[in-house]
């Protein structure tokens, strides 16, 4: 009886402690903890091109709130960039506006067209505004890829002549690509991005980034972030996580590109590059997906709880072919690991596409998600749709 009482007691204590080991787990291990998003179908609407206007192509679009009510949103036009902005919670936009346009360039008797992709924008904490792009010509060995930026002094009325802070080499396979900014708490501002340049002999890509600390008038040299022997880090997009800088890029470390974290000290940023699997690099999702299915692109923020928030592209539920792909939204803890799956805020038949997109905080309570889609079965177009934070 002494024996049974004895194991009976073994097992409660046991239990206990399992019990309290639970309640220390992170808030991204224990789903009554984690937050949710509840996406109003009401908001989803079409916000570039404007009705009425014809537009081969809008796409690769980045929505931010200014705080004061307005909404600036950023994207692709057929070969420009455009701005345009919100004053009333984006059921009514400005006209666009054209920041870069695309130029033809000679080099001899040669020329070529060179498009502006991948547009970013950040309000700066003076007030300022900054926009980047990448330059992408249209023909081989005329003219360089590139990264370029367009300040405002005064929110968008004008810009200052176009600088171009990074060059890479004159052909795709050996280019630049897609740059993100971030404004330190110093004050330094960094634009992160995908560089082909150092890799003329390979496939391969680091992440890089570029440095200003005067505001963005003149930039430093640049610096690699990370990179994968015989594989392509990619789509740099950064967030500031306590005391961490936090990257979200696409990695293919095995089998199709997944979205991966790679981190370094905010005191003393990229002082050792994350070369390959170390701790300063973790694969997001708390669940990995199956090799076959491509996860490209991703995007993150910070709620104001904390808790990091990723989007990104996926072929999850759908075909294999990654061109139709559509937006997944996952969360994860306040160091930026272990994410769920929440769900694909934009219904996208499987013959169609919602890709290239971003998330953004709209408010405290409401996050945007943007994408470029097809979903009405016209051009790719610009999307948005409102989710509340729960």
């Amino acid at each position: 009886m002494i024996n049974r009482w004895f194991i009976f007691l073994i097992l409660f204590l046991v239990n206990l402690s399992c019990k309290a080991s639970d309640d220390t787990v992170s808030e991204a291990d224990d789903p009554k903890k984690l937050k949710k998003v509840v996406w109003d179908k009401s908001t989803l609407r079409k916000i570039a091109p404007l009705e009425g206007r014809k537009l081969s192509y809008a796409g690769y679009p980045r929505i931010k709130s200014l705080g004061d009510g307005r909404i600036v949103a950023v994207y692709e036009a057929a070969g420009n960039v455009e701005l345009i902005q919100s004053s009333d919670k984006g059921k009514t936009w400005s006209s666009p506006q054209v920041v870069f346009s695309s130029f033809e360039y000679s080099k001899g008797t040669l020329k070529t067209r060179v498009n502006m992709s991948n547009p970013e924008f950040i309000a700066l904490s003076n007030g300022h505004w900054a926009m980047a792009c990448n330059y992408r010509p249209s023909m081989a060995e005329i003219s360089p890829y590139a990264i370029a930026i367009r300040r405002s002094m005064d929110e968008g009325k004008m810009w200052e002549d176009i600088q171009v802070v990074f060059e890479a080499h004159p052909r795709f396979g050996d280019g630049c690509w897609e740059p993100a900014f971030l404004q330190l708490p110093n004050k330094d501002i960094h634009i992160y991005f995908a560089n082909e340049k150092p890799y003329t002999n390979s496939d391969e890509q680091e992440i890089s980034y570029i440095q200003s600390k005067d505001n963005g008038e003149t930039w430093g040299d640049a610096k690699m972030v990370s990179f994968r022997t015989h594989r392509r880090d990619g789509m740099p997009v950064p967030v500031i996580a306590g005391n961490e800088i936090l990257v979200a890029i696409e990695d293919n470390k095995q089998g199709q590109f997944k979205p991966y974290i790679v981190r370094t000290s905010l005191q003393t940023p990229w002082e050792i590059p994350v070369i390959g699997d170390t701790n300063k690099r973790n694969n997001a999702l708390a669940n990995p997906l199956s090799d076959e299915t491509y996860a490209g692109a991703p995007y993150i923020m910070r709620l104001p709880s904390g808790e990091i928030m990723m989007s990104y592209q996926t072929t999850r539920n759908r075909t294999n072919d990654w061109e139709k792909s559509t937006m997944d939204v996952a969360i994860g803890d306040k160091e930026g690991k272990n994410f769920r799956i929440l769900d694909q805020p934009f219904q996208v038949p499987l013959d169609r596409e919602a890709k290239w997109g971003s998330i953004s905080l709209w408010d405290q309570h409401t996050i945007v998600a943007t994408v470029a889609s097809n979903l009405d079965g016209g051009t790719i177009a610009v999307w948005m749709i409102l989710g509340t934070i729960k």
